[in-house]
């Protein structure tokens, strides 16, 4: 059952679909000018030999975006007095973003991520 959600990022872990037999967890990394989220499989040590790499990114500004998005159900819920399990529940960006909450159960979501204009780069 799902519950309230903060929005911080204890309550939300991002995990990669795209082309893996089970989601993989995103990690926070630096890049050039700010930090974003990745599919470890980008980086060449995390892959097998023979595994293409992997491009599904999310940046912060993206990455804040979906909370408040998130935040938006949550509090339309809360008004409503209804109790708020997003499971199942999937969205799209004009951006070409995608999104799906995959579970929502003690306040956690586990939400997969596929950018597919970073994967198509």
């Amino acid at each position: 059952m799902g519950g309230v959600i903060t929005g911080t990022w204890e309550d939300v872990r991002l995990v990669c679909p795209y082309r893996h037999e089970k989601p993989v967890d995103m990690d926070i990394k630096e890049g050039p000018a700010s930090l974003f989220y990745a599919c470890p499989k980008y980086y060449a040590h995390n892959r097998e030999p023979d595994e293409r790499a992997c491009n599904n990114r999310l940046n912060l500004v993206d990455y804040e975006k979906m909370i408040a998005h998130i935040d938006g159900i949550r509090y339309d819920a809360e008004m409503r007095g209804e109790i708020l399990s997003l499971k199942g529940y999937t969205w799209k960006t004009t951006k070409g973003v995608e999104y799906n909450v995959l579970s929502h159960e003690n306040n956690k979501l586990v939400i997969s991520v596929v950018n597919k204009i970073a994967i198509n780069k």
